[in-house]
């Protein structure tokens, strides 16, 4: 922090310029917070290129450092669900051998924050092809969630910014009908428009939601100590 400003650095996945819009994230953060950013390079969700991303930890983790940043949150499910349960741990482990600037894993923030908003039964919804699917549930059930519906778009991965943003929505009211015990939606993945169906949706089915973007932001502006309340983005900014 300098004169009361706060630096945040992203390390994302994939290339800049997918995931959330830079206006979107600026409604999601404080005034006294901007955002800075590098990227892991991934161009497709096979294990070549997770692999080959992941080895790139340290480098990026590094260039953010150089910036004089406030906290640093590596973006991204496959890479964390990739390794398995406990692998962002590791994760973050790897970044503050290079930098003791205090770092998490959006991954992280999302298990944190459906635990602190008290739910065990959840519903998924991505726009993810099978085989990240199950490498997700595995690793939310592994984490002491109980996964009653996944729900997907099932898309290539240079289309996640281009599908519709009714596609979430229509995809989280399907989980939560399939499951009506659901106690959360979790909707990982950034590069899909999500974020401005948060709040409709937690209006609509009375049960919060935790979506990639969002949980990403909630988890590295705590771990700064910023607790400014957020309006508009559902229960976790504005309560949490």
């Amino acid at each position: 922090m300098k004169d009361g400003k706060y630096v945040l650095g992203m390390m994302k996945p994939s290339t800049e310029g997918r995931g959330a819009g830079s206006d979107e994230q600026r409604k999601m953060l404080p005034p006294e917070v901007t955002v800075t950013s590098a990227a892991l390079g991934i161009r497709d969700l096979v294990a070549g290129q997770l692999t080959s991303a992941l080895s790139r930890i340290e480098e990026v983790a590094a260039e953010l450092a150089s910036r004089n940043v406030d906290a640093i949150s590596m973006g991204g499910t496959p890479p964390v669900v990739f390794g398995g349960y406990g692998f962002d741990r590791k994760i973050i482990e790897r970044i503050n051998r290079v930098t003791p600037i205090p770092a998490t894993t959006s991954q992280t923030s999302s298990v944190n924050a459906i635990r602190l908003l008290g739910a065990t039964k959840i519903v998924i919804v991505t726009p993810f092809k099978d085989y990240v699917n199950q490498m997700i549930i595995r690793f939310m059930e592994d984490s002491g969630f109980v996964v009653g519906s996944l729900q997907t778009a099932n898309a290539p991965f240079e289309e996640f910014p281009k599908l519709p943003l009714s596609l979430s929505r229509e995809l989280a009211l399907k989980a939560v009908k399939e499951f009506p015990d659901a106690r959360c939606i979790y909707i990982p993945c950034s590069a899909w428009p999500v974020c401005a169906n948060i709040e409709p949706l937690e209006k609509e089915t009375g049960i919060p939601v935790v979506a990639a973007t969002q949980s990403g932001l909630w988890g590295a502006l705590r771990l700064m100590g910023v607790k400014t309340a957020i309006q508009g983005y559902g229960r976790l900014l504005r309560e949490f």
